[in-house]
């Protein structure tokens, strides 16, 4: 049930995508007063006041629902399986009386926030319009001219104003058919996703077809796939089935202020929380492309400076546009550099963040593998000890990191505990392996491995790779 009694506290989730259930956990923990927070793959299932300024700012989340339905696999229940998806679907129609109401509540929200900002363009067009008047040499045509003008925009501010929310029709619970009083009916469409057992008897195809007709009989609602007042979401897979309405119809993850568009803006987001901006004041991204972690960091951490260096114009000319639609420019600048060869002074950067090229996008003379190297070295150079060092690498270059590079951390030491503890034989051959790879080891002391978090990328897996400068370089 989306409400929960004797409390102003509802039932909602968001998606993510795989890896990034704990960022958003701890966002939940920051900015919602939630309770009951349960994770699964893809999945961070909560509880908190219908607030939706306070919902939005989850920053790692793909999007968010009002949870109407969870529970088991389907193929827990005994008997006929459609009858069964039929039952949990449905279920009892208070329950979806009450979650169309809070529905509904949120898309009042939605629209005055629509009317304020509509309003505050239009306010913004009469500044601009104001300010043209004052230079021009006709004084009286223009005054003339820009009365008009304001009455019209006046007018629109009116309409926009006057405009009544969008209503969610339903009926008492006694008449179980939700429509509206007129003969016009709830246009809805089903999202669904099937994963597991489900796939080898149906396709998600199907399964909505089936719970479409399903709702259109109880409800007698009417399907629409192009411009559906309500969208069904379910989820079926060998783990849980999900019921929910998503209550934004664009992703969470899909930023209004961004232009051009770069590495997924909740990956971004989720590299710069792990770089501890909250006590820095110098982040550096020395490839940083079109400024993805850089502008998402901006947004969340305004206090900060923050440099961004890619040896790419059009890149940094994106980057650029971007963090002025952000309204972020204060606080980051850009240079046109090699991550080679840093243009920045040596242990002057709190934090080190920076998307390692790869995949069929990247192009580049040297193998990236043979770069890694001078990559890091640079990135070491310039961190201050106690600063924070966050890459994103493919699971190959992570793979090859940790083969061929040797950094500080518990690991080694429990190795060392392990040599020592072992018989004379044993630790010979670990000594001959050591030595026959030391030729291709590189030795970054100075840096403390702290995590590596495998995320999703979409089509690709990736690693983000966290370490800390604890000592002094020793090569510089």
């Amino acid at each position: 049930m989306c409400h929960v009694p004797g409390s102003d506290r509802h039932a909602f989730f968001y998606t993510a995508g795989r890896g990034m259930e704990r960022f958003v956990i701890e966002e939940l923990s920051c900015k919602v007063s939630a309770v009951d927070v349960e994770s699964m793959p893809g999945k961070v299932f909560f509880k908190a006041s219908p607030n939706l300024s306070s919902l939005r700012k989850v920053k790692s989340a793909e999007r968010i629902f009002l949870l109407l339905h969870k529970g088991l696999p389907l193929t827990e229940y005994k008997g006929n399986f459609l009858f069964a998806l039929r039952t949990f679907v449905i279920g009892e129609p208070k329950v979806w009386l009450d979650t169309l109401q809070t529905w509904q509540t949120f898309q009042e929200q939605l629209t005055k926030q629509e009317d304020f900002k509509r309003q505050e363009k239009v306010l913004k067009r009469k500044l601009v319009d104001d300010s043209s008047d004052l230079k021009s040499k006709t004084c009286k045509e223009e005054n003339a001219v820009d009365g008009a003008h304001i009455n019209q925009e006046q007018t629109s501010i009116d309409t926009v104003t006057q405009l009544p929310p969008q209503k969610l029709p339903v009926k008492n619970l006694d008449n179980t058919l939700f429509q509206h009083n007129t003969s016009e009916t709830i246009t809805f469409r089903v999202s669904c996703r099937c994963s597991g057992v489900y796939t080898k008897t149906m396709t998600a195809q199907d399964v909505g077809r089936i719970i479409g007709a399903s709702l259109s009989k109880q409800f007698g609602w009417k399907p629409d796939l192009r411009k559906p007042l309500l969208e069904v979401f379910v989820h079926l897979n060998d783990m849980y089935s999900v019921v929910g309405f998503p209550i934004l119809r664009q992703p969470l993850a899909n930023r209004d202020y961004i232009q051009s568009t770069g590495l997924r803006a909740t990956t971004a987001w989720a590299m710069a929380s792990l770089a501890e901006i909250c006590t820095a004041n110098y982040i550096l991204d020395p490839m940083c492309g079109v400024g993805a972690i850089l502008l998402e960091a901006a947004m969340e951490w305004p206090h900060a400076t923050f440099l961004g260096i890619d040896n790419s114009e059009s890149q940094l000319k994106h980057a650029l546009d971007n963090v002025k639609k952000a309204g972020v420019k204060d606080s980051v600048a850009f240079l046109k550099g090699s991550v080679l060869d840093l243009p920045v002074l040596s242990e002057s950067m709190d934090a080190v963040i920076s998307d390692v090229p790869f995949g069929k996008k990247f192009t580049c003379s040297k193998d990236m593998k043979e770069l890694l190297p001078d990559i890091i070295r640079q990135m070491e150079r310039v961190l201050r000890i106690g600063g924070v060092l966050v890459l994103l690498l493919s699971q190959k270059l992570h793979y090859h990191l940790k083969t061929n590079f040797r950094f500080k951390s518990n690991e080694d030491e429990n190795l060392q505990i392990r040599v020592s503890d072992s018989s004379s034989e044993c630790s010979s051959k670990v000594s001959e392996v050591k030595e026959q790879t030391a030729v291709k080891n590189f030795d970054f002391t100075s840096l403390t491995h702290i995590e590596s978090h495998s995320v999703s990328l979409g089509v690709t897996e990736a690693v983000l790779f966290k370490c800390k400068k604890t000592s002094k370089s020793t090569f510089f």
